[in-house]
């Protein structure tokens, strides 16, 4: 037998907060194994009576780094006490946030995962809705640098913010002149020596746990509302396995969204604190918008390989499926000149790019386990490209116009644009980003 699977449960054996330094430390036992995480803020500049209960959401939310190690088969909520119209979230958080991994790794049990709560805590006595200048997170693509100058543009006056920013990060942040506050989070040191020894491994809710460091870093300072860039496609699964979806991107899409939000009112009296701006439009939608922005044609990225390096020297591998989508969603927006300039590589010209934009296209497999669109989007960005002078006759191009069944017709092309997908914004941040324009 594994030893990790003589591992019974996750439990909660306490957390600290240090309000003088804002240093937080959680503790996770698995067994005898305790584990601690650090999440140092910076000294909080005001005291707020939601920090603790935001913290608390946190605690909650980081254990999956955790739970993932042993994967038992239970969860006791022994050390955390949470309202009772936050536990709703608690199960989604890890039977659906932690759904590729239980498909990657065949751990059945997860998708149906017992949560103990042993007790819970009464509501909390205020309703505060932050009003404040908005934190918007920044993650280096397209989509956040949209969000940042919608709401620069609109007087808004956002703070931009990032859990431990690389190279990346901060030289896109650099561009824009609005203020940057960072958190430094840290797993323990102990967990690549364990996954070396043999602990489950995969993909966690991690938005989750960025969207909650991000709420309580705005309560530590008298911020407003916490803006994400999250788009309509997160929420589309990449496939079903035993009657349930499995979405890569689950702690950014729309249900992710609607669940935090309630348990952030629910154990936090927290109202509006958190919402994604670009809910509601389609992938291509924003990456029109995004062509608006020259300014940030030098250092934007959204390729996993590049955040590996230390010095992201290198920011689009030019392989990866996050590179072939982000390509093929630019391409109808950008022309020829400016997307090679971007991406340094013609990625359209590469006949072994194929297979992998078949697959976004939806000939062969599931949509790929990354943060890219849906297939819908790439078969309108396929026919955008056909139209196009710079990209009609481009090898791949070429190539999947003769595959696919069906180019979009026009009422597809335009649904993709419309902008009115279902979303949490508030009327004046939809303002902000409406003034942006049309994305064509």
């Amino acid at each position: 037998m594994n030893a990790w699977e003589q591992v019974e449960a996750l439990r909660f054996p306490g957390r600290e907060f240090d309000s003088s330094t804002g240093v937080a430390r959680f503790h996770y036992a698995l067994g005898d194994l305790v584990l601690t995480e650090t999440v140092d803020f910076g000294a909080p500049s005001v005291a707020h009576p939601a920090l603790e209960r935001v913290l608390d959401l946190l605690y909650v939310a980081a254990s999956t780094s955790y739970y993932k190690i042993a994967a038992p088969k239970r969860v006791e909520l022994d050390g955390v006490a949470l309202a009772e119209g936050a536990l709703p979230w608690v199960r989604a958080l890890f039977r659906e946030g932690l759904g590729e991994f239980a498909y990657q790794n065949k751990l059945e049990y997860v998708l149906d995962l017992p949560i103990e709560a042993k007790e819970t805590a009464e509501p909390p006595a205020w309703v505060h809705t932050p009003s404040g200048a908005p934190l918007a997170a920044v993650g280096g693509g397209k989509d956040s640098i949209v969000s940042m100058e919608a709401l620069e543009l609109a007087g808004l006056e956002p703070v931009l913010f990032s859990v431990n920013p690389n190279a990346i990060i901060r030289g896109v942040m650099a561009v824009s002149p609005q203020p940057v506050r960072t958190v430094r989070r840290q797993l323990d040191p102990r967990m690549r020596e364990l996954n070396a020894a043999g602990a489950y491994n995969g993909h966690i809710p991690v938005t989750a746990i960025n969207s909650l460091i991000a709420v309580a870093a705005s309560v530590m300072h008298g911020l407003g509302p916490v803006v994400m860039s999250n788009e309509s496609s997160a929420s589309v699964p990449n496939l079903n396995w035993l009657g349930r979806d499995i979405n890569h991107q689950w702690s950014k899409g729309l249900p992710a969204e609607a669940h935090l939000r309630d348990a952030l009112l629910a154990h936090a009296g927290l109202q509006d604190a958190y919402f994604s701006l670009l809910r509601g439009l389609s992938e291509l939608h924003i990456a029109g918008l995004f062509a608006k922005f020259t300014e940030y044609d030098e250092v934007v990225t959204s390729c996993n390989a590049a955040f590996k390096q230390r010095d992201a020297s290198e920011r689009w591998c030019g392989h990866c499926p996050k590179c072939r989508f982000v390509f093929l969603a630019l391409a109808p927006f950008t022309g020829r000149e400016r997307l090679l300039h971007i991406f340094g590589t013609d990625v359209f010209s590469d006949m072994t790019q194929l297979p992998g934009y078949r697959e976004l296209m939806g000939l062969t497999a599931h949509k790929p386990f990354e943060c890219v669109g849906e297939i819908e989007e790439s078969l309108v960005a396929l026919r955008l490209l056909t139209e196009h002078p710079d990209w009609r006759d481009a090898p791949i191009v070429r190539a999947l116009a003769a595959e696919v069944p069906a180019l979009p017709t026009d009422a597809e092309v335009d649904a993709a644009f419309r902008g009115d997908g279902p979303n949490v914004v508030p009327p004046r941040y939809l303002e902000a980003l409406n003034a942006l324009g049309s994305p064509r």
